[in-house]
């Protein structure tokens, strides 16, 4: 993917140098040789990330970092910094995205760049900043789970060893097999940490898009750690999503701390992605259901009646269609208010839902309309259905809220019943699934004309 990047360095053959490199891998690239000149440049450009090096007279490039987190336009944009590994962990703590050395391999910080563009298209936020992470999970209740699978069994248990003292997490320890059983049983890990070579060379890559192509584990983070001899696997661990690659060994005392600030920042962004995942279900539902009742709403109804039609043309099936009305309603609202009415209307909702069910589709049309889709279904048996449905309906009153002054209503309905068929080649899926819903409301209007309570079945000769 391409980005606008913005490279920032005190000395210009880095600035220059970066700039060629990014420029080749066809990212829009714009530089600034001081600090006055990141935050224009960052204001007017609106980079996709910024990469951070040194050369900076003042300030500190750790303070930069600190300035951008904390401004309120910029602190969305990731910031990678090129500094030596003593710079690393203040540069986390001030809230960098990542850090990598200056002599970096290309490859590695072009996979480092892909990485950190797709969590920000992905609605990441990189610069809520490792410090950020770390405060939300210490001192948290238990709520994430973390696997663990090293190349042996002493290095998993050192690894939870040094980890578990800093994150309050769940720590498991688990061998190739054990890990993708888990997943398959829904008891998938929060968090991945795995060795690169496990038993053989570049399996922990392996296991990685495998758990990466399940879907029970594909929403988990991943974070893989190399040998000392084995650098060019990191960029391929983060080309298969990866979001972190640490050493093997983790380190002495500040390694084992940059280890701890990176899993919880895997963590934090894998708990944006599952509230964004959860929001995005959420509107989903609202935008094809109906907040009353939980039924189907018109706008989902109609498009996929005529989905159902398209289908009974291909296969040459045929399909139901249920125009369902209530009876007299309009006499319970103006007697006991529209609290009463609501309640009957989620009553019968529940109550229609119950005959369909997955057999078909159910929908509130509006006010008192309710529709119902059932594919491969013939005259008799959609018949048969919308009696039952009417019977149901029927069979008992509905209790009314305190609100209304309490008590139960009767509550009765009629229905029109229209089979949808193909009958020409030529038919389009969009004119039949019209066709069918307004024979249906022609039968629903013949059966409240004579007398409401009863099921009216489209004559044959009015069939598409």
């Amino acid at each position: 993917m391409t980005a606008r990047i913005l490279v920032a360095d005190g000395m210009a053959t880095n600035r220059i140098t970066l700039k060629v490199r990014l420029a080749a891998a066809c990212h829009d690239v714009v530089t600034a040789g001081t600090y006055a000149q990141l935050l224009q440049q960052a204001r007017a450009a609106r980079p996709d990330m910024i990469i951070l090096g040194g050369g900076f007279v003042a300030p500190h490039p750790v303070q930069i970092c600190e300035e951008l987190a904390r401004d309120r336009d910029l602190a969305r944009i990731p910031v990678l910094m090129l500094a030596g590994k003593a710079a690393m962990l203040p540069a986390l703590r001030a809230g960098a995205a990542a850090v990598l050395e200056p002599t970096v391999e290309e490859q590695v910080l072009l996979a480092r760049i892909r990485g950190l563009l797709r969590d920000t298209n992905a609605g990441h936020e990189p610069q809520r900043s490792m410090a950020e992470a770390q405060a939300e999970f210490t001192g948290q209740p238990v709520t994430s789970g973390v696997t663990l699978v090293a190349d042996c069994a002493a290095r998993a248990l050192l690894w939870r060893h040094m980890l578990q003292r800093r994150l309050n997490s769940r720590f498991s320890i688990c061998n190739t097999e054990e890990a993708l059983a888990a997943a398959a049983a829904g008891r998938a890990a929060d968090l991945y940490l795995i060795a690169a070579d496990i038993e053989t060379r570049g399996d922990g890559l392996r296991l990685l898009s495998e758990l990466r192509s399940r879907s029970g584990s594909r929403d988990a983070a991943f974070v893989i750690a190399t040998g000392p001899h084995r650098a060019e696997l990191a960029a391929i661990a983060l080309d298969l999503g990866a979001g972190e690659v640490l050493p093997i060994d983790l380190g002495g005392e500040p390694g084992v701390e940059v280890a701890t600030l990176a899993l919880q920042m895997q963590l934090a962004r894998k708990k944006q992605s599952d509230q964004r995942r959860a929001d995005a279900l959420r509107n989903r539902l609202w935008a094809m259901t109906d907040p009353l009742t939980g039924l189907y709403n018109r706008r989902y109804a109609l498009p996929r009646l005529t989905e159902i039609a398209r289908d009974a043309l291909r296969e040459k099936d045929s399909f139901a269609v249920m125009a369902l009305d209530l009876d007299r309603f309009k006499r319970i609202n103006d007697c006991h208010g529209h609290a009463a009415g609501d309640a009957v209307l989620r009553d019968v909702a529940a109550r229609l839902e119950a005959v369909i069910g997955s057999s078909g589709i159910t929908a509130r049309l509006g006010g008192e309309e309710f529709l119902a889709v059932l594919p491969g279904m013939g005259e008799r048996e959609a018949w048969t259905r919308a009696e039952e449905v009417r019977r149901v309906v029927e069979a008992r009153p509905v209790m009314l809220p305190d609100l209304s002054g309490g008590g139960h209503v009767g509550i009765t309905l009629s229905a029109g019943v229209a089979i949808g068929r193909c009958v020409s080649a030529t038919f389009q899926p969009e004119r039949l699934a019209e066709m069918s819903l307004e024979r249906a409301d022609r039968a629903l209007m013949s059966a409240k004309a004579l007398g409401r309570n009863r099921v009216m079945l489209a004559q044959a000769e009015h069939a598409a």
